[in-house]
């Protein structure tokens, strides 16, 4: 009887458990034919593009440098600000060692524009502190010295992100070599004891550097993606000593660094006067037929819903599965890449933004979506929960419960990838448009 009783209690245990998880998920994994009997409607939206929020992009995963002209959005110059790092503590040079040459490293991450587009690099040394717990913005903010510490005062590089370069008869991975004036290497081999004590003396006495670029020769440009934090991206001083044996030292750029990124947008001058009539003058019908999206705190395309609560508001319904559907339109994509995903915000009524309750983050990217389609040039977001909801609340208090969706590109900060995406007139078969499945009850 005993060993019955144990048999039943691990099976009800079993049970028991199990269950927690379908109800935590319940609608997670809706099948095709699990919304053959349901209702089907599109729901009229209203949306248009407006300038984004400046976003963080303090210690972000990687740092973008360059300058691209895009024929939508105009140009988009992104700067690099960092400081260095000690490799190890009390750092000294020996007294009988002559510069040969300081070199700035940045390893490449990827890119986006015309590689062949060549860049004009500039380094600027910092005049204020970086810190560890400040926000830094996309917004520009000028913290640079007025000397160019480029040698010979400007380099012309043609970005090469995949091919290996060869430093000391040895392949490396891609990166960026940029040399710098021997004047500013030997200053910071001049540095005094204290100074070269530790990470913090040391960034006390050299604050960092930023990192700009501008295109040139006519062509379009391009970002270069550098992954600073790489052991291959520092600043590096090459010498000799008496006996002319050839030295180096790097001063990496890691945990104990301060890294950010701010990006200047030319839309007033040099965007498509289209995108130029909704996005800076504010035309919002003109959403009718094209919207936006761009990274790098550029731009963001509003959602708002009242038709929603005109159809279904005063009716009891199950959302069975409701979906969020964008289609690319872009025609330009050899240089100017779509997103690989994008992201949704909730606007609350006190103006901050929130995830939706159907986020990647809360739920899957599965379920979620958000991801492109290369075949249908498309982006669906599930959003079953948040309709619901929102009907729920309408239901409840008679008020629509936020001010809507952002539609954002996913890691805005770190990359370029922008979108243009048809707008909401019924007249385009792939028009942007939330389709929902239903149940009424």
């Amino acid at each position: 009887m005993r060993k019955i009783f144990l048999a039943l209690f691990c099976v009800f245990a079993a049970l028991l458990f199990g269950c927690k998880k379908e109800v935590n998920t319940i609608g997670l994994d809706l099948q095709d034919e699990d919304i053959l009997n349901a209702d089907y409607m599109e729901i009229p939206m209203d949306a248009y593009s407006v300038l984004d929020d400046s976003i963080n992009t303090r210690n972000l995963l990687n740092n973008v440098v360059g300058q691209v002209t895009d024929p939508i959005f105009g140009t988009t110059t992104a700067i690099t600000y960092t400081n260095f790092a000690l490799t190890g503590n009390s750092v000294a040079f020996p007294e009988d060692a002559t510069l040969d040459s300081v070199v700035l490293t940045l390893q490449y991450s990827g890119f986006f524009g015309d590689t062949t587009s060549p860049l004009s690099f500039d380094v600027f040394e910092l005049n204020e502190d970086l810190s560890a717990s400040a926000y830094y913005g996309s917004d520009y903010i000028d913290l640079s010295g007025s000397e160019n510490l480029v040698h010979g005062g400007g380099t012309i590089i043609y970005p090469k992100p995949n091919t290996q370069v060869t430093v000391d008869s040895s392949s490396s991975a891609p990166h960026l070599r940029i040399r710098l004036k021997n004047s500013f290497g030997n200053r910071l081999m001049d540095m005094s004891s204290s100074s070269l004590a530790s990470t913090t003396s040391f960034q006390a006495n050299f604050k960092g550097l930023s990192i700009s670029a501008t295109k040139t020769g006519g062509g379009i440009g391009n970002l270069c993606y550098i992954s600073l934090t790489s052991s291959m991206s520092g600043l590096v001083l090459y010498y000799h000593n008496s006996q002319d044996e050839s030295k180096k030292y790097t001063f990496p750029i890691n945990g104990d660094c301060v890294r950010y990124n701010c990006y200047l947008h030319g839309y007033e001058t040099d965007a498509n006067s289209q995108f130029r009539n909704q996005v800076i003058q504010g035309n919002h019908s003109l959403g009718s037929e094209l919207l936006y999206a761009q990274p790098t705190g550029g731009v963001k395309t509003r959602v708002n819903m009242p038709q929603l609560y005109e159809m279904l508001g005063n009716k009891n319904v199950v959302i069975n599965r409701a979906e969020l559907v964008l289609t690319n339109v872009s025609t330009d994509g050899e240089y100017f890449f779509q997103p690989y995903n994008l992201s949704l915000q909730l606007l609350k009524k006190d103006n901050t933004t929130a995830y939706t309750p159907d986020d990647a983050t809360q739920t899957s990217t599965s379920y979620f979506g958000g991801v492109y389609d290369e075949k249908t040039k498309q982006y669906r977001f599930r959003i079953t929960k948040y309709i619901q909801q929102c009907l729920r609340s309408y239901m409840q208090n008679g008020e629509i419960p936020d001010q809507g969706l952002n539609v954002v590109v996913a890691g805005a900060g770190i990359r370029a990838n922008r979108l243009i995406f048809r707008g909401t007139d019924p007249i385009y078969s792939d028009r942007f448009r939330l389709e929902i499945y239903y149940t009424e009850y």
